[in-house]
């Protein structure tokens, strides 16, 4: 694990989750980290099998993603922190997002060039940093390398977005004049 920026570093070592060590544990059981790797897709078909994955349990938030489609080298960043692996990503979201209250809404996906898959969604809720930060909805776009040398697996993800900080404290501090989500 790698952090980007030293605010982000500071801010892992509060990371409260609401789930015990034990139950986030077994909240992951479930998923099977050695699973046969699923290899051979073109980057279409491995753009479908993503959209229809992530809309059945967005593991961008919960963790419990798909290790079948994921290269053993599989890398994550994006512009707070870089990490190896897809079990660490996943146990990572998992701490990092409160669950039952953080969301992932996907909006689209798409193979939008040669082994590449984007992904853009909304991103809200809370998050376990001190007693839990609440997030105002922003857009990720999330960008999946896959590599023919690997199968046709996701090598690669950056998730890139932008935060107004200064309108993440107001919208924490001012609840009652957050505007209604539909």
């Amino acid at each position: 694990e790698e952090y980007k920026v030293l605010t982000t570093k500071v801010s892992s070592k509060l990371l409260t989750s609401a789930e015990t060590a034990a139950e986030s544990k077994d909240a992951l059981a479930s998923v099977n980290w050695g699973a046969p790797k699923v290899t051979g897709l073109s980057t279409e078909e491995m753009a479908k099998r993503i959209d229809t994955g992530l809309r059945n349990e967005c593991w961008f938030v919960t963790g419990r993603s798909m290790p079948e489609l994921f290269s053993d080298s599989f890398t994550f960043s994006d512009p707070q922190v870089s990490l190896n692996g897809i079990e660490e990503y996943s146990r990572g979201v998992r701490s990092f997002y409160k669950q039952g209250t953080a969301v992932g809404e996907i909006v689209c996906t798409a193979a939008t060039a040669p082994s590449t898959i984007t992904v853009v969604w909304r991103n809200y809720g809370t998050v376990n940093i001190g007693p839990g930060f609440d997030l105002a909805p922003y857009l990720v776009t999330t960008t999946l390398k896959t590599s023919a040398s690997d199968g046709g697996l996701i090598v690669k993800q950056e998730d890139a977005f932008e935060v107004n900080k200064a309108e993440l404290v107001k919208y924490n501090l001012f609840k009652s004049k957050r505007p209604a989500l539909a």
